[in-house]
């Protein structure tokens, strides 16, 4: 594990941007998409956070698994401390294929 030593967004968008690319490609392989978006952030004095968003629909797009990551990413900056750990998973997960299906409603 590295401490970047660099307390920027900017330094911490650049380490995480990997994950993501790990994260999409096993949703693309697994043919699974998920509704919500888990950042944990492990600063250099081993404290911890964790932060989810859950998103009305299944996230469909790299790009919009990206923009959600970063927009939690950004909300914890500044930070004071070095960061040891970034981490991004995706969970709520539906296969690809039910996500076109349209539920029905009954006539009641």
């Amino acid at each position: 594990m590295e401490i970047f030593k660099e307390f920027t967004f900017e330094a911490a968008q650049d380490a995480l941007l990997p994950i993501i690319d790990k994260v999409w490609r096993h949703c693309e392989s697994a043919k699974t998409r998920g509704r919500t978006v888990t950042l944990k952030v492990k600063y250099a004095d081993f404290q911890q956070i964790t932060r989810s968003r859950s998103l009305p629909r299944t996230v469909d797009e790299r790009a919009a698994l990206e923009r959600v990551s970063l927009d939690m990413l950004r909300g914890q900056f500044p930070v004071t401390k070095g960061v040891r750990l970034l981490g991004i998973s995706l969970s709520g997960f539906t296969p690809a294929e039910l996500e076109d299906a349209q539920q029905l409603s009954l006539g009641i």
